[in-house]
């Protein structure tokens, strides 16, 4: 356990240039942790020789590693960052440039932690700031964090390997560097935001835990080090239990409850269960007794890939039919289909085999090619698809959102049941563009409601003789005349991190409680593609970026779990049981160019994390697959009866 006590250093005398001058007794407030508390490990990591796998972007970032008193080491978040400077901007608008960090450095201090690093550019060697100041960041729990921003500390000459502390005798903290002569020097602040001291010669003798070069050690409580593995280590079920069914004797056959799931971060989740024919055969209903009947956990299986070269895929139910629409992506061309395609199945997993229907060609509108990211949603009583074509010419740089709406009782498969296709305007019946000095492309919007409004979200960037960073715009509309913007568009948020790296797009909303999550994509669309998130509450104002917060990390990347490159574009929605999807596109392969949709069960996690890469065997754990549940049937009696209602 830990024990905070108080520690006096009694005065020194210390040698002065004139005279020797008394130093007074200081007084430090200290936490003294079990010699055998975990270690935590803050450092960068090495970027691999191939760009493709994990580049200086994504390497020269935040990376941590517990180590236990044993030597057992667990690195977090799956060996990838969990905290990314902010991209800066530059002199030219919506432009940025991607920051790295390096020597990254943490200390505790009486209310959490300041990150203190070298600021670096794109393949990590260090930025001209870096002359005179250093990177700071603040977190409470080393799961959130705050950029403070550069903290100049010097005139120039170098700061080097920064170093800092915590003073309890002065509450003040202390930084620490070497300058490119390699002399060491020291700076002091109140807070972290400064205003922090010139600079003084010499570095503080600090105690500390040995690591290697480039990386802090910091011993943690292990109440802190267990709320790390919880949020970045995978969580897993370990444990599983149907709740028992009573009935009253001579009622109806009743459907038997589904599986809750426990995990070991202490979240649930629901499942049903396939019961065994036999067993449920042997329920005698209108007999008093209690039956047992073995089941199977049902989780659907969802090869991978699970359709080739569609990328930018949506799954969705509706009337009765399951629908797959995504970007034509044959062996990574997405710019020369001349077709939007579709098809339909009675389930999810006939969708993989389904033929395709061509619901509209080139021709209407100047399309030309491409289809771009349709999606299909159902508002206003009809069914609708939004999507992105180039007009004109086959080319790129002319994408722009459009929207086909289904006449009354039409069927999706069917070319002629959509009325003609047509551009997504401003108010004032102006394309979707920053301004008229720079006009762009537009694509993959995508629409919800939040009380009682509709929104569109969508990616922009615009292209004259510089190309911009795609942002995510807002603007709400109206669903009876969808392609007209009742709001003027809000510049959401622009790509701002080393691993989304001047993409922002494909964004997609999901609903949890009174959360709002929407998820975007980033970088190239490549295998380091990645999916990060913003999150607002229900009923606030979406189109204030205020109200929106954001992580500095993905939420879906490239990992080891699964045989996947560059997760991404991904859309939501429920399979037959109503269990939630994620469906997305990937890679299979380092070198596959054309990207295959991929579907996956999510889970949320005890602190209301999204979780996008759980595996089958953590969602379900082999040996807790195989369930029973207990039916009690009960004798009629005259007082009311009282059956328990199974959430499902």
């Amino acid at each position: 356990m830990t024990a905070p006590t108080r520690v006096i250093l009694p005065p020194v005398v210390r040698a002065g240039t004139a005279a020797a001058a008394l130093v007074t007794a200081e007084v430090f407030e200290v936490t003294v942790l079990p010699a055998d508390a975990p270690v935590l490990l803050a450092g960068t990591r090495r970027p691999d020789p191939d760009p493709d796998v994990y580049p200086a972007r994504l390497a020269y970032a935040l990376h941590l590693t517990l180590v236990s008193a044993e030597g057992a080491v667990t690195r977090l978040n799956d060996d990838r960052a969990v905290l990314f400077p902010r991209s800066v901007p530059t002199e030219h608008l919506d432009v940025h440039r991607v920051r790295t960090l390096t020597d990254p450095w943490v200390f505790a201090t009486p209310d959490g932690y300041t990150i203190v690093a070298t600021p670096a550019l794109r393949d990590g060697t260090p930025e001209p700031a870096a002359a005179s100041s250093v990177l700071l960041f603040r977190s409470a729990d080393l799961i959130e964090y705050r950029e403070i921003g550069l903290v100049r500390l010097a005139g120039g000459g170098g700061v080097r390997r920064p170093r800092g502390v915590y003073d309890s005798a002065r509450a003040e903290q202390v930084l620490w560097w070497t300058d490119d002569a390699g002399r060491a020097w020291s700076s002091r602040s109140a807070t972290p935001a400064g205003p922090w001291g010139a600079p003084e010669p010499g570095a503080p003798e600090v105690p500390g835990e040995a690591a290697p070069a480039g990386v802090s050690a910091l011993p943690l409580s292990e109440e802190a080090a267990e709320r790390l593995r919880r949020r970045f280590g995978r969580v897993r079920s370990v444990a599983v239990e149907v709740p028992p069914l009573h009935v009253t004797a001579g009622g109806p056959a009743r459907e038997l409850p589904w599986a809750e799931l426990t995990y070991d971060d202490g979240s649930t989740a629901w499942r049903p269960v396939d019961w065994d024919p036999d067993g449920l055969a042997a329920v005698v209903w209108g007999t008093p007794g209690e039956y047992v009947v073995a089941g199977t956990v049902r989780q659907r299986a969802y090869p991978f890939p699970f359709v080739v070269d569609r990328a930018d895929p949506t799954v969705l139910a509706y009337r009765g039919r399951w629908y797959l629409i995504a970007t034509d992506d044959l062996g990574g061309d997405c710019v020369a289909p001349t077709s939007l395609l579709i098809r339909t199945a009675d389930d999810i997993a006939g969708l993989a085999t389904a033929a395709d229907h061509a619901i509209l060609g080139t021709g209407p509108a100047g399309i030309a090619g491409c289809f771009w990211a349709p999606e299909l949603h159902e508002f206003g009583g009809r069914l609708h698809c939004l999507f992105a074509p180039c007009i004109g010419a086959a080319d790129w740089k002319r994408v722009q959102c459009h929207m086909m709406r289904l006449r009354d009782g039409g069927d999706p498969v069917v070319a002629g049941d959509w009325e003609p296709p047509r551009p997504v305007r401003r108010a004032d019946g102006s394309p979707l563009r920053r301004d008229a000095e720079h006009p762009g492309l537009s694509l993959d919007m995508t629409y919800f409601e939040d009380a009682g409004r509709s929104h569109v979200v969508w990616s922009q960037r615009y292209i004259t003789d510089r190309i911009g960073d795609a942002g995510l715009w807002i603007a709400t509309i109206d669903p009876a005349d969808p392609w007209r913007l009742t709001s003027d568009p809000v510049h959401l948020l622009a790509a701002g991190y080393g691993w989304d790296d001047d993409v922002a797009e494909g964004p997609f909303l999901l609903r949890h409680g009174d959360r709002l999550v929407l998820t975007y994509s980033g970088s190239a669309v490549g295998p380091t593609y990645a999916v990060g998130a913003i999150e607002a509450a229900a009923g606030a104002d979406l189109l204030d970026p205020g109200a929106w917060t954001r992580t500095a990390a993905p939420v879906l990347a490239t990992g080891p779990h699964f045989n996947q490159w560059g997760p991404g574009h991904n859309t939501f929605g429920r399979d037959e049981d109503g269990v939630e999807l994620v469906v997305f596109h990937a890679h299979p392969t380092l070198t596959t160019r054309g990207r295959c949709t991929a579907l996956r069960r999510t889970h949320w996690a005890a602190d209301g994390r999204l979780i996008l890469d759980q595996r089958p065997d953590e969602e379900v754990a082999p040996h807790l697959r195989t369930v029973r549940a207990s039916v009690h049937v009960v004798q009629k009696s005259s007082s009311k009866d009282t059956v328990p209602v199974t959430p499902t």
